[in-house]
């Protein structure tokens, strides 16, 4: 009887795995989701929260992406939290490609890729609706540069978490180190950008 019980619950934790890794899958197109088994929890609350904002708010997600409404929502909270427009359009391009229905292989969630604990601790319902979430990275963000007073260790913080932040050192993690490349470099791109005359 024990035996068979077992069987179930087994059963029932890999089908769970499975289904998790292709909701995640099916948001990013990232093979990594297929196969990561970890994370179980983050990306159980992540998957709850996708699949009640299609049910009740948005109906199924496209890639369509709300251009309009992310440009004014940046804008908005750029002023209201005083960070650059260009650092946030850098982050969100690197952490989800504009797609607002993104979930990573960790559980990170939507246009600003954050985790379920630091979004709903700023006091937020919805992460995957584009103004909450926008919103609450730049919050995070603005949190960050003020703490850390260095744009590079800001973004170490905001990718690997405040803590891995040791004498002002960006943490010695690969994915991290390649992260902050990544965001500055896509920052100094839109920054050239503007400046260069059309």
């Amino acid at each position: 009887m024990l035996d068979k019980l077992y069987i179930r619950l087994l059963r029932l934790v890999i089908l769970t795995v499975i289904t998790l890794n292709f909701i995640c899958f099916l948001t990013t197109f990232n093979p990594k989701a297929l196969i990561n088994p970890f994370y179980i929890k983050n990306r159980t609350i992540s998957c709850y929260f996708l699949l009640k904002h299609i049910i009740f708010v948005s109906g199924i997600p496209t890639k369509i992406k709300d251009m309009d409404k992310v440009n004014k929502t940046v804008e908005i909270v750029s002023e209201k939290y005083m960070v650059d427009p260009l650092l946030i359009h850098a982050v969100i391009k690197v952490e989800s490609k504009y797609n607002p229905f993104a979930i990573s292989k960790t559980g990170a969630m939507g246009l600003m890729q954050l985790m379920p604990k630091t979004f709903f601790s700023l006091g937020f319902e919805n992460p995957f609706d584009i103004e909450q979430n926008i919103e609450a990275g730049t919050m995070y963000l603005s949190t960050l540069l003020k703490r850390f007073k260095s744009l590079e260790l800001a973004l170490s913080a905001y990718n690997a978490g405040p803590s891995t932040i040791v004498n002002n050192n960006i943490p010695n993690i690969g994915e991290t180190k390649h992260y902050v490349k990544k965001i500055i470099r896509e920052y100094n791109q839109l920054k050239t950008q503007k400046a260069s005359p059309h």
